[in-house]
């Protein structure tokens, strides 16, 4: 927690996180749909959404904070898709992305009967966002666990939840259209899908101000194309995947994470270095 608080600091006025929100919307501004005014009282309104997040996170502390996870959160937009896609392939790569609350949305799925782990940063059994997401029975996988460990995951039939909507040099990556700009995207999902024959199923969990509550939309699932090579099928499966994010940010643009360096990597100027897990795995399948 204390974390999120400094976090939320420095997307104060006049910091280096506040200018790179700054730049990054003038960078995607074309791309977003919004007129000058609606620019302009953007970074405002990701502030407020900020703050928000921090006081979710301080009830997310608590014991007892499933019972307002339950309150809290609504079926959205498709969301019968969810038990539809889990049915029919129970090891499901669950698609999310820094967009709204996304450790709501994990508590929320697990509250539903949903099985499964998240990837993410983990700085073993001491970090708070491992511990918090423990005590409501959300498992984290470590975003620099090997290929044979994530479909091992889908494999045994449980879901395996991703956020790959950032930039990750550590991880595999190839440049993807983003927003109009090319940025760099790691093709672990698509990899990983293409491995274990899943599907990527984008979900995500935005609060909504006329309810006042958070909604769970769900949309449809992405696949693999069989009629491609593996490289061509990775490079249009993050295209699609990316495409999926971009109308994720225009419809609530306050509640993505603009303060990350989602462009700050060029073509031609970095080649991404995968973990040596991931390259090891990598090596030995051809996946």
């Amino acid at each position: 927690m204390r974390g999120s608080i400094q976090h939320s600091l420095r997307l104060a006025k006049g910091t280096s996180a506040a200018r790179r929100v700054h730049s990054n919307l003038k960078l995607a501004a074309d791309n977003l749909g919004l007129d000058e005014a609606q620019l302009r009282a953007l970074p405002a309104a990701i502030r407020a959404h900020t703050a928000r997040q921090i006081a979710d996170g301080v009830r997310l502390s608590r014991q007892d904070a499933g019972e307002w996870v339950d309150a809290i959160v609504q079926e959205g937009p498709g969301f019968e898709r969810l038990s539809e896609t889990l049915a029919a392939n129970p090891g499901t790569i669950i698609l999310g992305g820094h967009m709204g609350n996304w450790e709501i949305l994990a508590i929320y799925l697990v509250r539903r009967g949903v099985r499964g782990v998240v990837v993410g940063r983990a700085r073993g059994d001491q970090d708070w966002l491992t511990k918090m997401r423990a005590q409501h029975g959300v498992e984290t996988l470590p975003q620099d666990a090997s290929a044979r460990e994530t479909l091992r995951v889908l494999r045994s039939g449980r879901i395996l939840g991703l956020l790959s909507d950032l930039e990750a040099r550590q991880l595999d990556g190839e440049f993807v259209s983003f927003l109009g700009h090319p940025a760099l995207t790691m093709t672990a999902p698509a990899a990983i899908a293409r491995a274990a024959n899943a599907p990527l199923l984008p979900v995500r969990c935005v609060f909504d101000t006329q309810s006042d509550r958070y909604q769970v939309h769900v949309d449809p699932p992405l696949w693999s194309r069989t009629d491609l090579d593996p490289k061509a099928s990775t490079t249009d499966l993050l295209e699609r995947m990316n495409q999926v994010y971009e109308s994720w940010i225009k419809a609530n643009p306050e509640q993505w994470a603009w303060h990350q360096r989602r462009w700050w990597t060029k073509p031609g100027s970095f080649d991404a270095i995968p973990n040596p897990a991931f390259r090891r795995e990598k090596r030995a399948r051809d996946i």
